[in-house]
């Protein structure tokens, strides 16, 4: 059964007859006649009821064009919905959001020009981490994420606009007394406690700060592990430990923490827009406007 048997089919039943479908669908009358006949024989009832030159319908067939205009509504009203969605004037666009890098910067222009571009398509903005991002990417679950470059990123799957490289300051308590302004050496922030994440949340980044670290002679003193920037900085307001975070939370300083660079250490940090290979046409245009921002 096609579509086509039912626009027929309703066709007859709502201009009275065979030979006024015919004139309405603009097609001739045999034609009608064998699509309704191959629909009662696909459906193995009649649908119509022939009484000389005229036909009525049946029970059957009342009921069945009661469906079959329902599905032929549901059917033009999916078609005018793709076709909004492909213009940008309806639809649905879930996108993965950093909350460190949520301030300033492309992550909030892109949305807003998004926003005032297409007002009328919903974006579902979901905080998550960069890990969590790229695998809700893979799996179907968001249509675009603003991500740092991790290790789970398929470049085969996944098309990668780079941003920015951001990099890392020490996030301290306004109360601890560095004694100097300007950046630190390693001799001012040695032995302090560290509030730091799990190596699980961003297994890349860890390992690259913990190797500067390193590098520079510094052995953390763990005191305190917290999921997201976001805690850690909480925590760092109350006192609790020192941290290294991501440079852009510098754009939304909490009141009870201080932002200090540390001489000799540097973890560059890439800033990346990621999508589908092939993404949708909503998805695309919100790609266009972050290029636009580069440009």
């Amino acid at each position: 059964m096609e579509l086509r048997h039912l626009r027929y089919f309703v066709a007859v039943a709502d201009h009275g007859g065979i030979s006024h479908a015919a004139e309405r669908l603009r097609i001739a009358q045999p034609a009608v006649s064998r699509q309704i006949r191959d629909l009662e024989a696909e459906l193995g009832v009649d649908l119509l009821s022939r009484e000389g030159r005229r036909v009525v319908l049946t029970d059957a067939g009342r009921a069945f064009a009661d469906r079959a205009r329902a599905v032929l509504a549901a059917s033009n009203d999916a078609v005018e919905e793709a076709r909004r969605i492909d213009k940008g004037e309806a639809g649905r666009l879930r996108i993965g959001l950093l909350e460190s890098a949520s301030w300033a910067g492309h992550l909030p222009r892109a949305l807003s020009r998004y926003a005032r571009a297409y007002p009328n398509v919903r974006m579902d903005v979901l905080p998550m981490g960069s890990v969590d991002q790229i695998n809700a990417l893979l799996a179907g679950e968001i249509d675009a994420g603003f991500v740092y470059r991790q290790d789970n990123i398929l470049e085969e799957a996944l098309s990668v606009l780079p941003l920015r490289v951001d990099d890392i300051v020490l996030a301290a308590s306004v109360d601890l007394d560095f004694e100097k302004d300007g950046p630190l050496d390693l001799a001012d922030i040695d032995g302090l406690p560290i509030v730091t994440f799990p190596r699980s949340v961003a297994p890349a980044y860890y390992d690259a700060l913990f190797g500067a670290l390193a590098d520079i002679g510094f052995d953390p003193l763990v005191v305190q592990e917290a999921e997201n920037e976001t805690t850690i900085l909480s925590l760092v307001s109350a006192g609790v430990g020192c941290a290294f975070v991501n440079s852009e939370n510098m754009q939304r300083p909490p009141r009870h923490v201080q932002f200090r660079k540390i001489n000799g250490l540097s973890v560059p940090i890439e800033f990346l827009f990621v999508t589908r290979k092939s993404p949708g046409g909503l998805t695309l245009r919100l790609k266009e406007i972050v290029r636009d921002l580069d440009a």
